[in-house]
């Protein structure tokens, strides 16, 4: 008997307003970070982007700004890995069952907020390393 589940976090974020962020405000503003509580990630971004119109005249901005669209694409990469925050489990044997409806319980806790969320990402992952 195989039983599959879905744990999920609760602090999905939409990828649609992710890759909005990125394609229109990414370049230079790094908005898509804020969103994906990167916040440092966000702040170096928009320090090199006002460093690199400060200095695109001297010939050193363009060089700047040549590194921050190439991050700026590889963010492309980051904007789909922070918005993926489930996990799937399968079980197949009756004893793994059991720590699968422990999962569901403990989710249901954590989902009705009479757990918090360290608690449930504590708890989740003592049950996943007895699997």
């Amino acid at each position: 008997m195989t039983k599959k589940i879905n744990i999920n976090t609760g602090n999905e974020k939409n990828v649609a307003i992710a890759l909005l962020l990125w394609f229109f405000l990414g370049f230079g503003f790094g908005a898509h970070n804020y969103y994906l509580n990167r916040f440092g990630i966000g702040i170096a971004q928009l320090i090199l982007f006002v460093i690199g119109l400060l200095t695109f005249l001297l010939g050193i901005g363009i060089i700047i700004l040549i590194g921050l669209g190439i991050w700026w694409l590889v963010d492309l990469i980051y904007v789909f890995k922070y918005t993926d925050s489930s996990t799937v489990i399968s079980l197949n044997s009756s004893s793994n069952i059991n720590q699968l409806d422990e999962l569901e319980k403990l989710h249901n806790l954590f989902e009705k907020g009479v757990i918090t969320k360290e608690e449930f990402d504590n708890k989740k992952q003592k049950i996943i390393e007895n699997y």
